[in-house]
């Protein structure tokens, strides 16, 4: 899968029920990977960049909107993902 866009950028890393982070804002089912687990590439407003493991956390899957959900970054801390960070598919992801 070949993005020209990244999967979102963040707004706010947020400690929740389980390991590591969850990140907003919420993605739409369409945008999210079939995969339970997959690789993504963070570009930090500085610059940087890395490759880590992400999950998604289904937060709605009822109703008249869409079904949308938080992404995970099971092994990373709030301080490692500031507001500004791009969060990208990583190639074969």
């Amino acid at each position: 899968m070949t993005t020209t866009s990244p999967l979102l950028v963040v707004e706010d890393a947020f400690v929740g029920r389980g390991a590591g982070v969850l990140l907003m804002p919420r993605i739409t089912a369409a945008d999210a990977p079939a995969a339970a687990t997959f690789a993504v590439r963070l570009r930090a407003p500085d610059g940087s960049e890395r490759q880590v493991s992400a999950a998604l956390e289904v937060a709605h899957m009822r109703g008249p909107l869409p079904p949308y959900a938080m992404v995970r970054l099971p092994t990373l801390s709030v301080d490692d993902v500031p507001p500004g960070t791009e969060v990208w598919l990583a190639s074969g992801a």
